[in-house]
């Protein structure tokens, strides 16, 4: 799984080829009246529990995250974070 979702040395995986596509179509807009604002969260489900991989083992709540839905948000996680790259190079790096 971790093959075909991050890759291995030059042979990328559907997240880094997703994410470069997704900055350069970003990067590629011409509308200087349009503006983006890309978040990355990083989750793990295992044993049915959703951990937020982007805090420390230490303070994870011991059940996990609970999934919510809203008739504003949609289907989320609830206190998943989110934080704010400019390029899959951040996302590499969080």
């Amino acid at each position: 799984k971790s093959y075909s979702i991050v890759g291995y040395g030059y042979n990328k995986g559907i997240v880094p080829i997703s994410c470069e596509e997704i900055f350069s179509r970003i990067g590629n807009e011409k509308d200087p009246e349009k503006r983006y604002e890309v978040t990355v969260s990083m989750i793990e489900i295992y044993n049915e529990a959703i951990q937020d991989l982007l805090i420390d083992v230490g303070l994870r709540p011991k059940k996990g995250l609970e999934v919510r839905e809203s008739k504003a948000l949609g289907i989320y996680i609830d206190g998943v974070i989110k934080r704010p790259v400019e390029n899959y190079e951040a996302i590499e790096t969080t």
